[in-house]
């Protein structure tokens, strides 16, 4: 996909060179667009790979009593139907702890920093409950991007204010002040014939925010 783009943008660059030179006939302005060609075409280039980063996820159980106090104490003050499992992350950047429970059939994660700051919670919906308008926008970009993918996961992210966020989710889901909503999309797709998962995170009114490339080595199967 990447050798396509660069493609184009070279077929465009001559394109626009043979036209300048037509019209004007002046070599050192020619040389002055070749150059501010070339720097919006590597503009264009560095966008389109920041859009392949990878995701490295490194994911693993862990005991209640090596997990921050301030988060099992959070987790503690909510109710949930399910035994609560506790995990660590790590990734190429961070490390996280998260603990994972049912709710209502509802599947919870709770994310906070290695020192037990909150983070946000993610709960995993189906496609249709994404609003209409936001999914539409969603499937819009995907469909533009890939010409084939599969959604494989979908999870809404709330984030802001641990007691608000608490107090949404337990209380009033009519009220969702001071949180931010987001849409995080998990799709399996083809590049270069083979097969990735990619990680698509979107507004609530479902614009892109960004994408990465899933890198992942799990130690263990993850349930609820």
């Amino acid at each position: 996909m990447e050798r396509e783009f660069a493609n184009t943008l070279l077929i465009h660059k001559n394109d626009c060179e043979t036209s300048f030179k037509t019209y004007n006939g002046n070599r050192g302005v020619s040389i002055l667009l070749k150059k501010n060609i070339l720097a919006i075409s590597v503009i264009f280039l560095l966008s389109f790979q920041g859009f392949s980063q990878s995701k490295y996820e490194k994911e693993f159980r862990i005991k209640a009593k090596d997990v921050p106090s301030s988060a099992l104490a959070f987790v503690d003050s909510m109710t949930f139907d399910s035994k609560v499992k506790w995990y660590k992350e790590i990734g190429l950047n961070d490390v996280t702890i998260e603990a994972k429970a049912k709710f209502k059939n509802e599947r919870h994660s709770i994310e906070f920093s290695e020192n037990g700051i909150f983070q946000d919670v993610e709960i995993v919906v189906k496609p249709n409950q994404i609003p209409f308008d936001a999914f539409s926008k969603i499937s819009g970009i995907l469909s533009q991007r890939h010409k084939k993918h599969k959604i494989e996961k979908v999870q809404v992210q709330y984030s802001g204010d641990r007691n608000l966020v608490l107090r949404f989710l337990r209380e009033n889901r009519n009220n969702p002040n001071g949180i931010t909503i987001n849409f995080e999309v998990v799709i399996s797709t083809k590049l270069d014939g083979n097969y990735i998962m990619l990680e698509y995170l979107f507004s609530e009114t479902g614009e892109y925010v960004e994408s990465n490339q899933i890198i992942s080595k799990r130690k263990d199967t993850i349930d609820y």
